[in-house]
């Protein structure tokens, strides 16, 4: 289980994870599982974990063909104009880079304190989606004053 927030960029049905570093912990798991509030923090560190349960390597998996899994796979080297046998990082890694995985994504809760309104960040006037006059003028470069020289 993870955060998530609406990025309007992003086509419909699409979802995008990105890896972290603040995977969850046994502390983080303990944390949002006993606080009254079920934030990921864990106790005397003060690490919040994006995520609930897992990482983003929790759905980085596919059907990875049992060929693709040898040592002895007949392949082109990803750096070289050539072919080789054999292994190759990230290329044939079956938890390594990205691959498209089917997710099933269900919501489990409101963003905002005690499942109430907004999540926080979002009422910033900074997120895609909700952004404030400000923003606004920033993306559309209203901000910056050109001078011809």
């Amino acid at each position: 289980m993870l955060r998530c927030k609406y990025n309007p960029a992003y086509p419909y049905g699409v979802t995008m994870m990105k890896h972290s570093a603040w995977i969850s912990t046994e502390r983080s798991v303990k944390a949002h599982e006993t606080r009254p509030d079920g934030r990921a923090l864990s106790a005397g560190t003060g690490y919040q974990s994006s995520f609930r349960y897992g990482s983003q390597q929790s759905i980085t998996r596919n059907w990875s063909m049992p060929m693709h899994q040898l040592d002895s796979l007949f392949h082109k080297s990803k750096t070289s104009m050539k072919f080789i046998f054999g292994y190759e990082a990230d290329n044939h890694g079956i938890n390594t880079t990205p691959k498209e995985t089917l997710v099933k994504i269900t919501k489990a809760e409101d963003g905002g304190l005690g499942g109430k309104g907004l999540w926080d960040p979002a009422k910033t006037g900074y997120t895609a989606g909700n952004e404030n006059d400000f923003m606004k003028k920033y993306l559309s470069g209203e901000l910056i004053k050109v001078e011809k020289a």
